[in-house]
């Protein structure tokens, strides 16, 4: 994206400098959403930047007067200006920010809860998993059904999380997985199972680690080995 070359009044678009990068945008969400002043290594690491990027950054945040400074030398630490006209609405957006993707993940949780039988688990893999996503791509989401029929649950969920996704602007793509399929690709440590917990973001049931170990022996007895005992005794 080329900068523009058109100068814009400040006063009147301030915001055109103050969100003008990624990089000034994550340093004052980081900001705006922490209740302590953050030294400069501290933004560094929760935005991905580097300590340099962040010390650009701020400088052009103290200047538009959304960023203050405390102390002196490496003691720096730095906050939002509370006083500044725009601290409460440009902290509502990044709130309305976070909610959006919270609305997400619980609409896709009380679709997968609606569904019967009660699928065994559902998580977000790829590039949301990763944080790196963009625009353009979908939400990649694994749903592993509670039996070995997975076309149904899948067509049902995605029926159902069509007005989330008309609503919250987001693309939602589902694969369906039965217990034999985890069994089967989890045991053979296959590289689309890899690709598709590691990292994930769980959604509803059972993690993938978990349902792989548990499915790993279908029909093993249930229960401790001293329970086991005591019901043979019994009998």
């Amino acid at each position: 994206m080329r900068t523009p070359n058109v100068s814009e009044s400040y006063l009147r678009h301030p915001t055109s400098t103050l969100l003008a990068t990624p990089g000034s945008v994550r340093v004052l969400r980081e900001l705006l959403e922490s209740e302590p002043p953050l030294p400069v290594r501290a933004l560094a690491d929760r935005t991905g930047l580097s300590a340099q990027a962040v010390r650009n950054t701020l400088v052009g945040l103290q200047e538009g007067g959304i960023v203050e400074e405390l102390g002196e030398g490496r003691s720096r630490l730095y906050r939002p200006d509370l006083g500044h006209p725009l601290y409460l609405p440009l902290g509502a957006l990044f709130r309305a920010e976070a909610e959006r993707f919270e609305t997400v993940l619980d609409g896709l949780a009380t679709a997968a809860r609606n569904l019967t039988p009660t699928p065994l688990g559902m998580w977000a893999y790829g590039s949301v998993a990763r944080g790196d996503d963009d625009p353009h791509g979908d939400m990649e989401v694994a749903l592993v059904a509670a039996d070995e029929e997975v076309e149904t649950p899948v067509a049902r969920l995605q029926e159902m999380i069509g007005p989330l996704q008309d609503v919250q602007r987001v693309w939602i793509s589902v694969v369906g997985l039965s217990p034999g399929d985890v069994r089967r690709l989890a045991g053979s440590n296959d590289r689309w199972w890899r690709g598709a917990t590691e990292p994930h973001l769980p959604i509803f049931g059972k993690n993938p680690d978990t349902l792989a170990q548990e499915l790993e022996r279908p029909g093993r007895p249930r229960g401790t080995f001293r329970e086991a005992s005591r019901s043979r005794r019994a009998r």
